[in-house]
């Protein structure tokens, strides 16, 4: 990661972060790290040793299980949660229950632990795919489904109980340990760029393509935030075409074998960060070239 554009004024931690293994979770832990911050990461299974973010604190438990979030929540005293910890767009597909298990009561339990310890800070990833598009004005997919009812779960815990959560919608997230995932063809485009390899993105079309380092950014001001009331938002509304992606690839590595299916994914309706502009102000965009620049690079290294 670059150098952290945005410092908070005061600590956020211990900051407890669910699914913190997973790509943005990594990035996030690290930042956190390097500003100093005490971080706690959740997840069903801790990596192996050499791949955990040193500083950083590893507890394996079940997010589905309240008791164990409580039980770490209240050993390590923490301040803010950043909940990440979800089943994606596949998983979800092919279990839907444990999917709905694990978003939806999922996101209940890290809620309800917020509640009973007094954390005020609550950050947590929703996604374009909760919202309605297509014929039948529905999200895009179970995935989508699941995170639409935690942003209204979210809402209707603050009714009950006052906690002015923030819900944040990406679209694509895309950087250098980005390799999971339907839309990590585009982080697998820039590594095999990198490599000297061919690689086919296997969809075209037009997305919201935002560069890991910003997203991350987006969380630590969130984190720093002190909304009034639940906050859900699209990140960015800049929309480039899988067109873009490979020619800003090709403008770091102009011998690139990099190309697209002809197998059109729907562009996301409707995007607005308004929500999150008003309580954020700006911050710090990483445009497409320069996200593609800073993945190859990072591949090549």
């Amino acid at each position: 990661m670059t150098a952290l554009p945005f410092k908070p004024a005061a600590p956020l931690g211990p900051v407890l972060v669910t699914g913190g293994s997973g790509f943005l979770g990594r990035a996030l832990v690290r930042a956190l790290v390097e500003l100093g911050e005490s971080v706690v990461v959740f997840d069903l299974r801790a990596p192996a040793p050499e791949a955990r973010i040193a500083g950083a604190a590893y507890v394996e438990g079940d997010i589905r299980q309240q008791q164990d979030l409580h039980r770490v929540a209240a050993d390590h005293g923490v301040a803010s949660i950043v909940h990440l910890a979800a089943l994606v767009i596949p998983a979800c597909r092919a279990n839907p229950v444990l999917g709905a298990e694990v978003n939806v009561i999922g996101h209940l339990n890290a809620l309800d632990v917020a509640r009973a310890l007094g954390i005020s800070r609550f950050v947590y990833t929703s996604s374009l795919a909760a919202r309605p598009r297509g014929p039948l004005n529905s999200p895009a997919n179970l995935y989508g489904v699941y995170k639409a009812a935690c942003e209204d779960i979210s809402k209707v815990h603050f009714l009950d109980h006052g906690l002015a959560s923030i819900g944040l919608r990406p679209n694509v997230v895309y950087g250098p340990e980005r390799v999971e995932g339907e839309t990590a063809a585009i982080s697998l485009a820039m590594r095999a760029a990198a490599r000297g390899e061919a690689y086919e993105i296997p969809f075209t079309g037009a997305m919201c393509f935002q560069h890991v380092d910003e997203v991350v950014e987006i969380f630590l001001r969130c984190l720093a935030a002190t909304p009034d009331r639940p906050v859900v938002s699209d990140l960015t509304t800049a929309i480039d075409s899988i067109d873009d992606v490979l020619a800003a690839i090709r403008a770091v590595r102009p011998e690139a074998q990099v190309s697209a299916a002809p197998i059109h994914r729907a562009a996301p309706e409707g995007i607005d960060n308004a929500p999150l502009r008003a309580l954020l102000g700006s911050w710090q965009a990483v445009p497409l070239a320069e996200g593609a620049r800073r993945t190859i690079e990072a591949f090549g290294a």
